[in-house]
């Protein structure tokens, strides 16, 4: 995808955050239908096109309900104020490109902006403009409505594309997403405005135009409604029902759940060009379409009738209301759109809510009530009016009508804490504040910088910390092109290095687990791509605090390292006060200060409740820097688009921890203390409500000793233990305890783990009160013990809570060793090459399992659960067959036995082997690997035959 914005207004003071292809949709595309309605009138449900029709009347409904959508139809009332400045500014805006048009003859261009024969995006640019036009032309109370010179220059230069640009056969040249999606979409719009004024020959052709450059639906993603989009739209336009059909089911595609690869996930993460986190660009690019195709299409003869649409209203709660902070969309999923300087996260928000309001018209009650709360909350503190002065006529109606609506109330603060493993981010919502962090793995990239877009995101995805207050401006308002791009908070870097673009890490542990809906615990395992610096780095987010934990940090780059603590936008006058340990620092600009023996911290905010306190446990040498920082987005975004060059100034106060040069296992601890005051981080400070159980590279861990809830991350696949846990794996864990239960949340960072987690607590339990299907309780005393499958959970948490009052339930009957372990059931942990699964009836379990090998060091790993520690003889019932190998198995790593020869001449069709003798020191799930050490001369490949895997008893054992 190529995607930009659309400014709507006379300047460019802001674009509404939307890309192109929402906002030549529809601008950010309308909740209801040209219904009249008063300025605080009640919110009601929106008229819907009837089904029974005919055809040539069901089109004309839906075209001139999509132009309501762009337009705002022609009842409502212009003397509102808000109404009537969105009304200047759509005038403004089009009097700009008619004024700037070229209207001579012999025209080889219609702006200077947007010459033909190399930079596509011109097409699209033209027809943003001339869309520009024509939505002043069609706006009621616009002071352009129906303007004949205006009508005539706008279809002469429809036309005059048509001939020379755009048209059926031409030369599609450079970037195909300006011809198959931003171009059309634009032109779209424009015919749905002035349809009437144009005589069918010019539908055809324009339509035609369309068809050609976009024929199908093909691609995935946002992508894929883009296309959509255009060829219900243009199907709409022609009378031509199959194009309608076709955008329509091109949806489908779109709503499933998916587990890799672009997409929502289950979790509400969303993912673009497979490594990236889009929520808030290509996802809400795609809501918006969606939404709007659904409304739009709603009670028609091409009514979205999926079952699978249902997960459209799922998404509103998990992927999109906890990235919306009072409004704002978090940046850190936004990916590289955030180097647009027109599209900060104010504006960016905007086309989510409209989307949540849009699909608030077609939702179930409960869910049309719930989402009109919520974007009634987000709209009462939308104080410069960012939604109202941005978005179609008909939105401003309908958010002035909810705010007036006494019958809905404004949502609560969302308090939250949520782990988007599918994306590597992490949301902790509390009342005051909000907290955000970026993070990235060998699943998903640290920041992506394509089309000349986000040239400085190089530690974004580093462990990047996002504080969110009441100063609201705080991540737009100029941040990106003048933060230290060197330093971001929350990141340990090595000093003024970048990271290469496009590119993952070789590391697989970050995550973390969430409890009670409210606390958490999250990691990272970092290693930036070409260097040798590394480190576990962990965050445990509590009521009012979130601890700050490195441990291992190590380097041999011979380049200093830090942690940055914060790096915090000021005031314009850049003056915010700055105490360190309770004493006043210079407010100047220019102010630097290496500090020891720092205890305490406090930043005064810009605006009321915005204070950050600052706790360093044991005390640490702070240095601090009071900035001014001067640059341009175009040093971000050098995108024809996006290429502004205007200098911005802003102050900022950043605080670091520094690790040194070539460090080895350097450690760094803090506390953030969102909305204290000076003397609240003082007395916090005295009297912590935190303990650091163990800050090392093996395992983090922090309790909250009022809450009693305590956050561990394991970073070893070796029997570890902290706060009163042993976990065998690797493990991100959270326990909340009272005096009558204790809850456990347990997940497997890596998503690699195909077996199991066993955890123990060294403390009894008198019986279960509620678990997740994945969970065994392997006993309650004198110590509670655990398993949970892990296998395909793709980072999710699983919980169980246990009762430690009442009767004492007996012990569950100890888990016995599964006589055989089906191949075809065996969680595989890692292969070379592929398997294959054959009916047969000869075979234990009425299947065989075939591993594809084909060379030396081929290999099948399986991950094995052993319920009994104990010394076992490892065995295997292998089937006949003329291609298989010679194999050596190993546990964990360490060979078994000696090589086993697969092949054999005999008729028996099934032979039994056995490998040798290994002790397994404790229970739990093992790795046991089958690699290719040669073949039989008489073989004719290196294949295997499985049926089943034996662990039987060693002799004496």
């Amino acid at each position: 995808m190529f995607g930009t914005s659309m400014v709507f207004g006379t300047s460019m003071r802001r674009a509404t955050g939307w890309t192109v292809a929402l906002a030549m949709i529809t601008g950010g595309l309308v909740l209801h239908s040209s219904d009249a309605r008063a300025e605080s009138a009640p919110v009601a449900a929106l008229e819907t096109a009837p089904r029974t029709v005919t055809t040539a009347t069901e089109f004309d409904g839906l075209r001139q309900k999509y132009a309501t959508m762009l337009s705002g139809g022609q009842t409502f009332d212009g003397s509102d104020p808000d109404i009537a400045a969105r009304v200047a500014s759509i005038t403004a805006s089009g009097q700009q490109y008619w004024d700037s048009m070229k209207k001579n003859a012999d025209r080889n261009r219609l702006w200077d902006d947007s010459p033909f024969g190399n930079d596509s995006a011109s097409a699209t640019r033209t027809y943003q403009h001339l869309r520009d036009m024509a939505l002043a032309y069609a706006t009621q109370g616009s002071a352009l409505q129906g303007n004949a010179q205006l009508r005539a220059d706008l279809i002469g230069a429809l036309d005059w594309m048509n001939a020379n640009v755009y048209y059926n056969g031409a030369t599609l040249y450079q970037n195909w997403w300006h011809w198959q999606i931003g171009a059309p979409l634009a032109l779209n719009d424009i015919v749905a405005l002035i349809y009437s004024d144009l005589t069918s020959t010019q539908v055809s052709n324009y339509m035609a135009a369309i068809s050609y450059a976009q024929p199908t639906v093909a691609m995935t993603g946002a992508n894929r409604l883009w296309e959509s989009q255009v060829i219900a739209i243009s199907g709409i336009n022609a009378q031509d029902a199959a194009r309608v059909a076709a955008g329509r089911d091109g949806l489908s595609a779109l709503f499933p759940y998916v587990t890799t690869g672009d997409g929502f996930y289950a979790d509400g993460s969303f993912v673009q060009h497979n490594f990236y986190a889009y929520n808030g660009g290509y996802g809400a690019s795609l809501l918006s379409g969606i939404a709007d195709l659904m409304y739009l299409l709603d009670g028609s003869t091409w009514d979205v009738v999926d079952p699978n649409s249902a997960h459209v209203i799922e998404w509103v709660y998990d992927a999109y209301e906890p990235f919306i902070y009072n409004g704002n969309l978090m940046d850190m999923v936004r990916g590289r759109e955030v180097s647009r300087f027109g599209a900060q996260d104010d504006a960016a928000a905007v086309s989510v809510l409209a989307s949540i309001t849009r699909l608030s018209e077609i939702a179930p009650a409960a869910d049309a009530a719930a989402f009109r709360s919520m974007v009634k909350a987000w709209l009462s503190v939308d104080a410069d009016k960012t939604f109202l002065s941005t978005v179609p006529v008909d939105l401003i109606v309908f958010a002035k009508g909810l705010l007036g609506d006494a019958s809905v109330p404004v949502r609560d603060e969302l308090v939250t804490n949520r782990q988007f493993t599918g994306m590597d981010r992490t949301v902790h919502l509390r009342p005051g504040y909000g907290f955000g962090i970026s993070m990235a793995s060998s699943r998903i990239g640290g920041y992506e910088a394509i089309n000349s877009e986000n040239a400085k995101g190089w530690h974004t995805g580093n462990g990047m910390t996002f504080l969110y207050n009441n100063d609201l401006s705080q991540f737009h308002d100029g941040f990106w092109p003048t933060v230290d791009s060197y330093r971001l908070p929350g990141t340990t870097v090595l000093k003024n290095t970048t990271q290469p673009a496009n590119s993952r890490t070789d590391k697989s542990w970050v995550g973390g687990a969430s409890i009670l809906d409210r606390y958490g615990v999250t990691g990272m395992d970092l290693h930036p791509v070409g260097r040798t610096l590394e480190g576990k780095k962990s965050w445990f987010m509590f009521d009012d605090e979130i601890v700050a934990l490195g441990a291992g940090i190590t380097s041999t780059d011979g380049i200093g390292t830090e942690t940055i603590v914060e790096n915090r936008k000021l005031n314009t006058a850049g003056d915010n006060a700055l105490s360190i340990n309770g004493a006043a620092r210079p407010s100047t600009l220019g102010w630097t200060e290496t500090a020891a023996g720092v205890n305490t911290a406090h930043l005064a905010g810009s605006v009321p409740g915005s204070d950050i306190g600052y706790y360093f446990p044991g005390g640490a040498t702070v240095k601090g820097l009071r900035e001014q920082r001067t640059g341009n987005w175009k040093q971000l975004n050098s995108s024809s688009e996006w290429a502004n060059t205007t200098p911005i100034t802003r102050n900022f106060l950043s605080l670091a921890v520094d690790q040194g040069t070539n460090p080895t296992n350097a450690a760094y601890s803090y506390v953030l203390l969102p909305g204290k005051t000076n003397a609240q981080v003082s007395g916090y400070a005295a009297a912590p409500d935190i303990s650091i159980l163990e800050n090392s590279a093996s395992v983090q861990a922090v309790r909250e000793n009022d809450l009693n809830v305590t956050g561990i991350n394991f970073w070893k696949d070796e029997s570890t233990s902290a706060g009163g846990v042993t976990s065998d794996k690797k493990a991100s864990v959270m326990l909340s305890s009272t005096a009558d239960s204790v809850e456990l949340s347990v997940a497997d960072p890596t998503q690699k783990n195909a077996g199991h987690i066993y955890l123990s607590l060294d403390s009894a339990a008198t019986g279960l009160i509620s678990k997740d299907p994945e969970v065994t309780v392997l006993q309650y005393t004198p110590t509670i013990e655990l398993k949970i499958n892990v296998n395909n959970a793709r980072g999710k948490d699983f919980n169980v809570k246990f009762s430690l009052g009442g009767a004492q339930q007996p012990n569950p009957a100890p888990i016995a060793v599964p006589s055989v372990y089906e191949a075809e059931t065996l969680p595989v942990s890692s292969l070379s090459d592929s398997v294959s699964l054959y009916n047969d009836t000869n075979a234990s379990g009425g299947k065989k399992l075939g591993v594809n090998n084909n060379a030396v060091g081929d290999y099948i790993e399986f991950s094995v659960d052993v319920p009994q520690a104990g010394t076992y003889d490892i065995g295997a019932r292998a089937f006949k067959s003329g291609g298989t190998g010679i194999s050596q198995l190993s546990v964990n790593g360490t060979n078994t036995g000696s090589p086993q020869d697969f092949f054999w001449n005999t008729t028996a069709a099934q032979k039994d082997l056995t490998f040798g003798a290994y002790t397994f020191p404790a229970p739990g799930s093992y790795l046991v690997r089958l690699t290719t050490t040669g073949k039989n001369s008489s073989a004719s490949g290196y294949k295997l035959m499985l049926d089943y895997l034996t662990l039987v008893p060693a002799p004496g054992s």
